[in-house]
């Protein structure tokens, strides 16, 4: 029986490769052949035991990768963008799966896929259920008939295809402080904006250059590394405060003079550190927005004044990952962008050098890990 060798988590701490038999696909199903999966923070927080998970678990959820077989049935079943799938497409697929449609958030909020309840999600399945292959860190992921899937414009490379993911997130987020209809009044975000993005790792940097492809105008980069300020500016930032450097009355006063001393329209928390968010509310403008995405893990909370909030009547946007279709603007981002997308990737490693890309990712110069399967 052919077997396809898989990087699993089997506890916390612990990950090695193991094999699994090669599945046969269902008659709405498809197996993808794995070409390029990004480690991102929530894999290593998976990695270090910070969430409530049932082992052991095949991760990946940030994937691209060619058709090998599909089920007769498959194009029915599943969501699918781009047209007809076939052997041998390349394709990405959204981590979750179709929402149920029965629920009380499918019935209530349908608009918003991501918050059903019923939904399984790439990277995050036991791989103890058959048929064991629900995470891309492998060479072949098995999609069943209620995923989403996209085929990828012509002339983008599956590497970058695999950026499809934190780039949605992104954009998510961007999107929460949109107030179509009515920017002349500076409501939320819109054209010539003045923004701080507070943290410049992967989802900061891909949030810079989605409010740079949105037509921002200022936007302000803070981060504790100069490496990643200095990085950012590649993506469309056009100020910097580094956080080792100033204290947090100094950089609110750098950040108010840039911004006519009330302080930027739209803030966007990308950091993952509760105290960013209490900073964040501190910096944004009175009737401005803020926008928490920084936070898939539970580091902790931060103390916060009511009364701050009321007096600046201030609008808080969640952020929690995207609906399904966000993929597709997603693509077209990375197919006709201009900025340097690819810088991002600043590793490359093959699978069986997975627990090394997890441990360095978000650490020193690494922006982001992308491991290639086929090269186990």
């Amino acid at each position: 029986m052919a077997t396809v060798k898989a990087a699993t988590i089997i506890q916390p701490g612990e990950i090695a490769l193991r094999e699994y038999p090669k599945p046969n696909v269902a008659e709405d199903a498809l197996l993808l052949k794995v070409s390029a999966v990004g480690v991102c923070g929530s894999d290593k927080h998976m990695f270090g035991g910070k969430m409530n998970l049932s082992w052991p678990v095949i991760p990946g959820h940030e994937f691209s990768g060619i058709i090998e077989a599909i089920g007769p049935s498959a194009n029915q079943a599943m969501n699918v963008v781009g047209g007809l799938l076939k052997e041998g497409d390349a394709v990405t697929v959204a981590p979750g799966t179709q929402a149920c449609g029965k629920c009380w958030f499918c019935i209530h909020v349908p608009h918003r896929p991501q918050l059903c309840p019923n939904r399984s999600v790439f990277g995050f399945r036991t791989s103890a259920e058959t048929p064991h292959l629900f995470g891309a860190f492998s060479e072949y992921v098995y999609v069943p008939g209620d995923a989403f899937v996209l085929k990828l414009p012509e002339g983008l490379p599956l590497a970058r295809a695999a950026l499809t993911e934190p780039l949605a997130v992104a954009q998510r987020a961007v999107s929460r402080a949109l107030a179509p209809g009515i920017p002349y009044a500076s409501e939320g975000f819109g054209l010539g904006a003045r923004c701080v993005v507070l943290g410049v790792g992967p989802i900061g940097l891909f949030v810079v250059a989605t409010l740079r492809s949105m037509g921002a105008g200022e936007i302000i980069a803070a981060d504790l590394s100069s490496k990643r300020l200095a990085f950012s500016e590649k993506f469309g930032a056009t100020k910097f405060i580094n956080l080792s450097e100033l204290s947090c009355e100094e950089r609110k006063e750098q950040i108010l003079s840039w911004t006519d001393g009330v302080g930027p329209d739209v803030v966007i928390e990308a950091a993952g550190v509760p105290a960013a968010f209490g900073e964040g509310l501190d910096l944004v403008r009175r009737g401005g927005k803020l926008v928490e995405v920084g936070h898939y893990g539970d580091p902790g909370g931060v103390e916060i004044r009511p009364h701050q909030v009321c007096n600046k009547d201030v609008d808080i946007f969640g952020s929690w990952a995207y609906p399904q279709i966000q993929f597709e603007p997603a693509l077209d981002m990375l197919s006709r962008t201009t900025l340097p997308i690819d810088d991002i990737v600043t590793h490359r490693m093959p699978l069986s050098q997975v627990q090394a890309g997890i441990e360095i990712t978000g650490t020193g110069d690494c922006l982001k890990v992308i491991l290639t399967p086929d090269e186990i």
